[in-house]
């Protein structure tokens, strides 16, 4: 098992952070496997006109937005649209999708590569395109290939003959059908394979960054799946959950890690909320061959919608009960979990000054399924967040549900 704490630049950094931790982090028996990694850090463009910013020329199943990018008025010559690949990518073919006003449409352009963003290098010139209204077209990048890079652009030097703005609605990279094009995952994504712990029982977890900054939410999306198929979507793994969410900010982020060969749980501070999510296998009452894949995903957000830290559904999973916590049973089928001591109407205090850390128990009327791994209850009663309990060698700290701080609104995330 692994900790680890910090403090991330913003969204974008947790996640990469995330993804370096599990995978190189853990040890050589529990670190993670990265079956994919793709996606894109960074969109950025010559200017825009608002609700035509450039992201929205990427879309994907958590942003998919109904414009795309267009330049600010008048600037709709020697403009371009700017990408960062979360890996360094050659592209053989680049897609395109036009404006629904033809002449809005690129006629002249140079795709371009980068080793730093900032001096440019033209890798393929496209010179008198036509377009029809909301065409498509898709373009070979044939020649001398400069091998794989992480920045790329598209300068437009001309358009149509439109002296209002350029327009591209969407980028597309018809090599990454079979693995994840932009049309999926605009924003970094990544499909673990954690080795279990016996390295013969190993779980799959998909993480996505998902955001929308005139919105003004930037979230990481969640599920669990059975398998890995490699022509297949985020969510459409085998055995996938609809994804759930953890929602974050663009802002500098405090966080715990806590990790091992079958489970993570992620939790972080958004401004003044606590946020908090689990993925992996839950520790079962029942033997492997009893409960083969005790799968268990939780996530303050029940789907990986645009919805921003601090709108009052957000919610601390581990209450149970509720659709930000999901159960994978036998049969395959997801439940929503009861868990005590949450689901009790009796509150807890100290006992003579001392604060016990209560397992947090999943059951339903039929079952009692097992317990979290790493997670327990603690009284909220003369308790504070951010407080740390010693349990023998291990240290725990205390978090509470987003911004509630009731007697029954805490939790401990073990650390150390």
């Amino acid at each position: 098992m692994a900790f680890e704490i910090g403090t991330a630049t913003n969204h974008v950094d947790l996640f990469s952070r995330l993804v370096n931790f599990l995978s190189s982090g853990l040890g050589a028996a529990e670190n993670w496997e990265i079956l994919r990694h793709t996606g894109v850090s960074e969109i950025d463009a010559s200017s825009f006109v608002v609700n035509w910013e450039p992201w929205t020329a990427f879309k994907g199943p958590y942003h998919a937005h109904a414009n795309g990018w267009a330049t600010a008025v008048g600037q709709y010559a020697n403009c371009w649209l700017s990408w960062k690949m979360v890996q360094p990518f050659d592209i053989a073919r680049l897609t395109l999708l036009g404006s629904a006003t033809a002449n809005q449409s690129p006629r002249d352009f140079t795709l371009q590569w980068s080793d730093d963003g900032i001096t440019w290098t033209n890798r393929k010139d496209f010179t008198g395109i036509t377009w029809a209204n909301n065409e498509t077209k898709e373009f070979a990048i044939d020649g001398v290939s400069p091998g794989a890079k992480s920045y790329w652009r598209i300068f437009v030097s001309a358009n149509g003959g439109n002296t209002s703005s350029t327009v591209i609605r969407q980028v597309l990279l018809p090599e990454w059908q079979i693995y994840q094009d932009f049309n999926h995952a605009r924003r970094p994504a990544v499909w673990f394979k954690a080795p279990g712990m016996t390295g013969f029982d190993p779980c799959y977890i998909n993480l996505q960054l998902y955001d929308r900054p005139t919105n003004d939410y930037y979230n990481i999306a969640v599920t669990g799946c059975t398998g890995f198929v490699g022509a297949a979507q985020f969510d459409d793994q085998p055995g996938a959950l609809t994804a759930l969410a953890i929602p974050l900010w663009n802002q500098p982020i405090p966080y715990w890690f806590s990790a091992n060969g079958q489970r993570v749980i992620v939790s972080a501070k958004v401004d003044t909320a606590y946020l908090s999510c689990y993925a992996g296998k839950m520790l079962p009452f029942g033997t492997p061959q009893q409960y083969p894949y005790p799968l268990l995903i939780g996530a303050p957000l029940p789907s990986a919608s645009g919805t921003r830290y601090s709108d009052s559904a957000v919610n601390l999973p581990y209450k149970g009960n509720r659709s930000t916590l999901k159960l994978r049973k036998n049969d395959g089928s997801w439940i929503q979990p009861l868990a005590w001591p949450y689901s009790k109407t009796t509150t807890f205090r100290d006992t003579n000054g001392a604060y016990p850390l209560l397992p947090v128990t999943l059951y339903d009327t039929s079952n009692t399924y097992g317990v979290l791994d790493g997670i327990h209850f603690i009284t909220g009663f003369g308790n504070a967040v951010e407080n740390t309990v010693a349990i023998g060698a291990d240290s725990h700290v205390v978090l509470q549900d987003v911004i509630r701080n009731g007697l029954s609104d805490f939790f401990t995330m073990r650390i150390a």
